[in-house]
């Protein structure tokens, strides 16, 4: 007797409209490899994702069942996709043409009468079922009269042992890799000890199946029909060298430092080829031990705090790229748009491009491609911290498909800001275990103190280290030139870094100018590779760092020339100031410069063969940003704004950080400036040698509602004595009833007292023992806005009941909002200049509008900032040139001035609120409020600065400068077709002769009307 076995599983479709599956290729895998270890003379095939095309199943089908013999078994499993009218579906069906592009049961059916086979044992892991996230196809025909039923495969000598019944759900198990039917199949045949009776087993195979189903908070029951005489015996599956090749986690293995070595853990000779490029010193320690003994690459979750220039960026990749190859998805989640997009491109290059990976990225912007990490189309996404907690708030189902989520600069965990989306989004994870659903998890985070119970909090292991592969040297200077400092190797001195009389004051008084200059020069002077990062804490202060050092370093430096780079179109007063400076061989890095002259700054200055050798920069450099630089001198020791607070030691080390070139310098340095002997004593202790601040939660009780309302947003419905759980849940609540065992008698009290005020207000609505949101509640649960914010929205909008208003008015209503009035606005508060505001905003928008901003402002300039931001932002979706923006509301050259940052600023956090604020007033007003298509259109218009006529051409796949959009607009081309129709010769006069090459390519690439 010869056993013959199909082994089929697609994870991965080609059509858009049917969304991806994580465990059905791992579940044909693993039948596949133990069938092979444990019966050697088997005749078995693999048909996976894309070699699983209809053509391709349909042929091997065939074969396999007519080349059955009458005393020869044949096994076929499937694990995908079925449809409701009882078909299978393919790698390559169309939901357009899924009668051609199916596998009907008749079909099987026909192909089982016509064997020889003595035993036909069928495994269908799909369903026939709706219900995401369900294996089936929810756009597939439901039958609306009698359907085949699934018996008409079983018969003697003819097993079917499906999923579930036709009215049943089929399932995946999440943290597994598998379906639960499989999952239950795999575990009965290696638990056996010699061989298996299925007939027998497959009530075991039924209660694993549901207590796995019950896990996870579904029902699911296998059905099994057919018969053989005497039953049908399998042999106990063994696992051997196929099974642990496919599954190398299975066994401990220990590596050393030669990255080929990760190929005992299945990881494609592609990408260890590639990393051997990029590393070519193999794996640091740090690595190593992340794989050798917390087994990152095993799927074990870790928490890594380690200082920058570590290497744990890439103990992430080496996760993600483990989890991928066991059809798992991995998440990169990050805190700022411009580092999501950093690494975007950076993943695409490496992984996409060369290695065929599947990478996209969903920050929010109109490029996202949320639609493809919603029907999981994808193999790596990143994404905001923002972004992710968003979408799997909304569609939990979301967390079924994902294996690994990489979560960088943990440590954003005790934003006061930003902490708490942070916080909520590790919450919502972690809670998801209880239904089983159990991402790995890699949190890494920079340098931090005690890092108090967060790695219990995770259920995780902590690797935490100071080590960095290059050397540091950390000092403060003073303006006698003076440098006391603190060797890598812990002892501790000074030197006159600069000779005595150097430092000179060099305006009308002494000013940090005097000191960058002499120590740049030096620093320059002494070493031909140098590369030095500034850091300032204002905007102007970098530009203006960068500029007198271009002025007097000009003969020390050779320039820097990438003009022909530069963008040319709506340039700004700072685009002007970077020309300059980049010819004078600096650059500065702050939110005044373009999305265009960012990347050129950041990959000029990374090239070390450029010759742009200082770059003065806003802190943002400092939060993960690939800019390393030889020295970095750190001009002030805290933030701008009302509050003035000093830099923390973190925040410190986070910048000192980017000090040291692995590869071109042995050590780096990082200097803090003092005044005088007295304050560099001081900072010294302060920051050399401060000790780093413990971890926390950005929890606060007096913002217990907005924490309320957001975890009430993660849940349906909840009984009322479970809501203090929510709090318990999150980091803070950990903490706090850890330290604290009357806490949570506290909360209760407090808890009480505040969902009677909830319900009052309509946010929640209580039944019997159970209370949850309300539509109204949810919105705001499920908005950006605090929960007082949320109110105050409410309210206001209530004052315009019987008003139509426009997206443009919803836009102007949500600078009134605490989160608006909380931003830095230029403002020039001496004199009645600012006055003129109002009367500007009423030209563009209603006088009912105007005053409305009025509601709840502080004082006169409180109004007046609403009045110039709702102006600018006016201009600015009108598509007014920046330049006429900034000159246009710049009140005073010395005060109050308006740059590109500011007006991107205003922008990107109207945009972020303008969402949740129309959900709410769509649930407040009921009527009088635009369409959400115009809404959206809105948001668009926000992000680029454009007008609504241009937004046609957002749809090229080449991304423009806001610059190039509106030259071609002024030239009345505002449409992609309109485009097209243009002479290349008038395109050159527009666009940059490399911008009119790629658009050519690109229509070059689309198909002729002809054909």
């Amino acid at each position: 007797m010869t056993i013959l076995a199909n082994f089929i599983g697609i994870n991965q479709y080609a059509d858009i409209h049917i969304s991806d599956l994580t465990g059905a290729r791992r579940d044909a895998t693993a039948l596949w490899a133990l069938f092979k270890d444990t019966v050697p003379e088997i005749q078995a095939k693999l048909l996976v994702d894309s070699d699983a095309t209809i053509d391709n199943v349909r042929e091997s089908l065939n074969q396999t069942l007519k080349s059955a013999r009458s005393d020869d078994t044949v096994i076929i499993s499937f694990s995908g996709h079925g449809t409701h009218d009882h078909r299978l579906v393919t790698h390559n069906t169309t939901v357009s043409d899924l009668t051609e592009t199916t596998i009907s049961m008749e079909e099987i059916a026909d192909c089982f009468k016509e064997t020889q086979a003595k035993i036909v044992f069928i495994i269908l892991d799909c369903c026939f079922s709706g219900g995401a996230p369900a294996r089936v196809l929810e756009s597939s025909p439901i039958p609306r009269g009698p359907v085949p039923p699934l018996n008409i495969l079983a018969g003697t000598g003819r097993i079917l042992l499906a999923a579930a019944n036709t009215d049943e759900f089929a399932y995946e198990l999440p943290g597994t890799g598998h379906g639960l039917l499989t999952k239950a199949v795999l575990d009965v045949l290696q638990a056996a000890s010699i061989q298996v009776n299925i007939s027998e087993a497959v009530n075991d195979i039924m209660e694993r199946v549901r207590a796995d189903a019950g896990k996870i908070g579904v029902e699911q029951t296998p059905v099994m029909l057919g018969y053989v005489e005497g039953g049908l015996l399998l042999p106990a599956l063994c696992r051997g060298e196929n099974f642990y090749r496919e599954f190398p986690e299975t066994r401990a293995v220990i590596v050393n430092r030669d990255i080929k070595d990760l190929s005992v853990f299945g990881l494609p000779d592609a990408i260890l080829s590639e990393w051997s490029r990029n590393f070519e010193g193999g794996l640091n320690d740090l690595q190593l031990q992340a794989v050798n003994e917390y087994r990152i690459l095993d799927g074990e979750s870790l928490l890594v705090v380690a200082p920058t220039s570590s290497g744990k960026t890439f103990v992430g990749e080496m996760a993600a790229s483990a989890a991928i190859t066991k059809g798992r998805k991995a998440l990169f989640l990050l805190p700022y748009r411009a580092l999501v997009n950093e690494k975007y491109n950076q993943f695409s290059k490496l992984y996409g491009d060369g290695l065929g990976l599947r990478v996209i990225r969903c920050t929010g912007d109109y490029t996202d491609q949320t639609d493809l990490f919603i029907q999981s189309k994808y193999d790596l996404a990143t994404l905001t911290y923002e972004m992710f907690l968003n979408l799997i708030v909304n569609i939990p189902t979301i967390l079924n498909q994902i294996g690994l989520v990489v979560l960088d600069e943990a440590q954003f965990i005790a934003d006061p800001s930003r902490g708490i989306n942070v916080e909520l989004l590790l919450t919502f994870l972690l809670s998801a275990r209880e239904q089983g659903i159990n991402p790995q998890i890699i949190a890494l985070s920079a340098v931090i103190g005690n890092i108090n119970s967060f790695d219990a909090w995770l259920n995780c292991k902590s690797l935490v280290t100071t080590e960095r592969p290059v050397k540091l040297i950390e000092g403060v200077l003073d303006r006698s030139g003076i440098f006391q400092y603190l060797n890598p190797d812990g002892t501790t001195g000074t030197k006159q870094l600069l000779p005595f009389g150097t430092v000179r004051i060099r305006r009308d008084k002494p000013s940090s100018q005097d000191l960058i200059i002499p120590l740049v020069r030096t620093l320059i002077q002494n070493n031909d590779n140098e590369k030095i990062i500034i850091f300032r804490n204002r905007r102007g202060s970098a530009e203006g760092c960068a500029q007198y050092l271009a002025t007097d370093l000009d003969l020390y430096l050779k320039s820097v020339r990438p003009s022909a780079e530069l963008p040319v179109h709506d340039l700004s007063v700072a685009s002007a100031k970077l020309r300059n400076c980049l010819n004078g061989g600096t650059a500065f890095h702050n939110t005044n410069l373009s999305r265009d002259e960012r990347i050129i700054v950041e990959d000029t200055f990374r090239d070390p063969n450029s010759t742009l050798r200082i770059l003065t920069a806003t802190t943002t450099v400092a939060a993960g940003i690939n800019t390393p630089a030889s020295t970095v001198i750190i001009a002030e020791q805290e933030f701008v704004g009302d509050d003035g607070r000093p830099f923390t030691v973190a925040e410190y080390k986070n910048m000192a950080g980017r000090a040291g070139r692995l590869g071109f310098n042995e050590e780096g340095t990082s200097i803090i400036l003092a005044d005088n002997a007295h304050q560099r004593e001081l900072r010294f202790h302060q920051y050399v040698m401060g000790k780093l601040e413990e971890l926390n939660s950005s929890f606060d009780v007096g913002h217990l509602e907005t924490w309320i309302i957001r975890l009430l947003a993660q849940t349906k419905r909840i009984e009322l004595n479970s809501v203090v759980r929510l709090l318990l849940n999150t980091y803070g609540g950990y903490l706090a009833n850890s330290k604290l065992p009357q806490w949570r008698t506290a909360m209760e009290q407090n808890l009480d007292a505040l969902l009677k005020k909830m319900i009052a207000l309509g946010l929640v609505e209580q039944e019997a023992e159970f209370v949850q949101l309300t539509l109204l509640g949810r919105a705001c649960g499920n908005s950006s806005l605090s929960f007082s914010s949320a109110l105050k929205l409410v309210e206001l909008l209530k004052s315009f009941m019987g008003i139509a208003l426009s997206a443009t008015d919803i836009m102007a209503l949500v600078q009134t909002l605490p989160e608006s009035d909380n931003g830095y606005t230029p403002m020039m508060k001496r004199g009645q200049s600012e006055a003129k505001w109002p009367s500007i905003a009423a030209g563009r928008y209603s006088h009912t509008i105007v005053q409305a901003l009025q509601r709840n402002a502080q004082d006169f300039f409180d109004y007046y900032a609403r009045c110039k931001r709702v102006a600018i932002l006016r201009d600015w979706i009108d598509g007014v040139p920046t330049n006429v923006i900034e000159q246009r509301y710049t009140t005073n050259p010395f005060s109050g001035v308006i740059t590109h940052g500011d007006i991107r600023k205003f922008a990107d956090a109207t945009r972020y609120h303008l969402r949740s604020a129309y959900q709410i007033a769509s649930l407040t007003l009921f009527d009088g409020i635009p369409a959400a298509d115009d809404v959206e259109s809105l948001t668009k218009q926000l992000e680029v600065g454009l007008p609504a006529s241009v937004l046609d051409l957002l749809g090229l796949p080449i991304l423009l400068a806001r610059g190039e959009y509106l030259a071609l607009s002024q030239t009345n081309i505002k449409t992609i077709e309109e485009l097209w129709s243009v002479p290349v010769d008038h395109l050159n006069e527009i666009l940059a002769p490399k911008r009119v090459n790629e658009l050519l390519k690109y229509r070059r690439s689309l198909p002729s009307d002809e054909d």
